[in-house]
C-alpha cells in the first residue's frame, strides 16, 4: 500500500464510519494513527533511487508502516 493510499484509508474510516456514529474516542484513535503515518512518510534516499522513511531512515516502508499495514489489511 502506498503512503497516499494508507492515509486515504484512514480518512475513509474516519468519514464513512466514525463520524456517522459520532464516536469521539474512535476519531481520536484515527487521528493518532494518521499522525504516526505522517511522521513515517517516504522520502528519496540520498544514496540510491529507493525511498526511505523520513523518521526511521531505513528503507520504506519501515517496520512501523509495515505493522500498520498488516493490521489494517
Amino acid at each position: 500500500m502506498t503512503y497516499d493510499k494508507l492515509l486515504k484509508k484512514i480518512n475513509w474510516w474516519k468519514g464513512a464510519y466514525v463520524n456517522r456514529n459520532n464516536c469521539k474516542r474512535c476519531i481520536k484513535y484515527l487521528n493518532t494513527l494518521r499522525a504516526v503515518v505522517e511522521l513515517h512518510k517516504p522520502r528519496p534516499n540520498s544514496i540510491s533511487t529507493d525511498l526511505e522513511c523520513s523518521e526511521c531512515r531505513v528503507d520504506y516502508p519501515c517496520p512501523t508502516i509495515q505493522a500498520i499495514e498488516k493490521e489494517l489489511s
